[in-house]
């Protein structure tokens, strides 16, 4: 296998396991969802993976019990690594394996790799033999210019799908900040106009906002309070405009992550991520109800 030929292999099987994840969720969540990192129909960790074990089980090619143990193998630490890269980039777990048995730091798991095994044997022996044929076949010359065009594609795509995840990373943190903001807010008129808890849902209600100005009238730090409430308020409502903007994002932008990775974990955001699945759950409801018949 020539590194032309790699080359496209690994978009063809990246378009592949992009499929089976799109079926995999259509079957259990009964919805269409982009289940890929990028916006385009590729999920990279597939590709890399089966260009791997092409290339590793190359000796043993006519062992199913040796394919079998290397794409176990292959396809473990491909995910392994894919996933603690992600972790370390934006700080989430974009599949989390915690709640399977055998598992590691979330990322992995014994049920799964089997399944990454069994489906190694499938796509060595039965799947590539009917793919390698066409592509072995193709010209050279269109060969490089297909491998060119894809690489172009590919590289713009990365660059955007990075940018919209490290985009989710800073509205999370905006929400942490907002969220602690609104908690020292709230023990602040507590201890001075006896107001009871404030979330960040009471800011984005103008007649309690009203409410809770007219009540700090005549107190102690009256006009400190109030500069705070009101820049609580403001930033709640970007907030609000930003979380229905995810909601509008189904295929595309940053809101299609939060649907193409309903498992994700942010530790350090974990109040924050599960607040923005909320609004954008509620927001993304209003949306579908508002169109002609309820229908999204």
């Amino acid at each position: 296998m020539s590194l032309p030929q790699a080359i496209l292999f690994f978009f063809v099987y990246a378009l592949l396991g992009w499929c089976a994840e799109v079926a995999f969720a259509a079957v259990t969540t009964r919805q269409l969802v982009n289940r890929g990192f990028l916006n385009g129909p590729l999920c990279p960790i597939y590709g890399f993976g089966m260009v791997a074990l092409l290339l590793a089980v190359r000796p043993v090619a006519g062992s199913a019990a040796a394919v079998f143990v290397l794409g176990l193998a292959l396809a473990t630490l491909v995910e392994l690594a894919g996933g603690w890269a992600l972790y370390r980039l934006f700080h989430a777990r974009w599949w989390d394996y915690s709640d399977q048995r055998w598992n590691l730091g979330g990322f992995i798991c014994l049920k799964f790799s089997l399944l990454w095994g069994a489906g190694s044997v499938v796509m060595v022996r039965l799947v590539h033999p009917l793919l390698a044929g066409p592509v072995q076949r193709l010209p050279h010359a269109a060969l490089l210019g297909i491998d060119a065009v894809l690489l172009a594609l590919f590289a713009a795509d990365v660059g955007v799908s990075f940018a919209q995840a490290a985009g989710l990373t800073r509205r999370l943190r905006a929400l942490e900040d907002l969220a602690q903001g609104v908690r020292r807010l709230s023990d602040a008129l507590t201890e001075h106009i006896g107001e009871g808890a404030m979330t960040a849902d009471t800011l984005l209600d103008e007649q309690k906002l009203q409410l809770m100005l007219a009540a700090m009238e005549g107190r102690d730090n009256a006009a400190a309070l109030r500069a705070q409430l009101l820049d609580l308020a403001a930033g709640a409502r970007a907030q609000y405009a930003g979380a229905e903007k995810l909601a509008r994002q189904r295929f595309f932008g940053a809101g299609r992550l939060l649907r193409a990775f309903p498992h994700m974990q942010a530790p350090r955001q974990a109040e924050a991520l599960a607040r923005l699945r909320d609004l954008t759950a509620r927001l993304a409801r209003r949306l579908k109800d508002s169109l002609p018949g309820g229908q999204g």
